[in-house]
């Protein structure tokens, strides 16, 4: 990442202030993961109040990862499903003209 595609970002994740570099077209998504860590921080946090920050923060990354990983195991194909349907649509777009 060139210096002229990136800047400098303030992420708050538990109360921790993380400084770290994007790119600009990574901002949007970077405060909308930030956003969803802290939600679900939270959430444990209410669940488990006799639990560290510590043990929180993993119990939140163990947390996200069996979820992506359960959302990869229901669309595994959906790539190349998206990618077949595109072809189909532009045999369909051929046949029409």
């Amino acid at each position: 990442m060139s210096e002229s595609d990136s800047k400098s970002l303030n992420v708050v994740i538990g109360g921790i202030n993380i400084p770290i570099k994007v790119r600009q077209n990574e901002t949007e998504q970077i405060h909308q993961i930030t956003a969803q860590v802290n939600s679900r921080l939270k959430d444990i946090q209410i669940r488990y109040p006799d639990k560290n920050l510590d043990e929180a923060l993993a119990m939140t990354i163990l947390s996200l990862m069996v979820q992506k990983e359960t959302e990869a195991q229901t669309f595994p194909l959906q790539e190349e499903l998206m990618e077949n349907l595109d072809r189909v649509d532009d045999m369909l777009d051929k046949m029409l003209q």
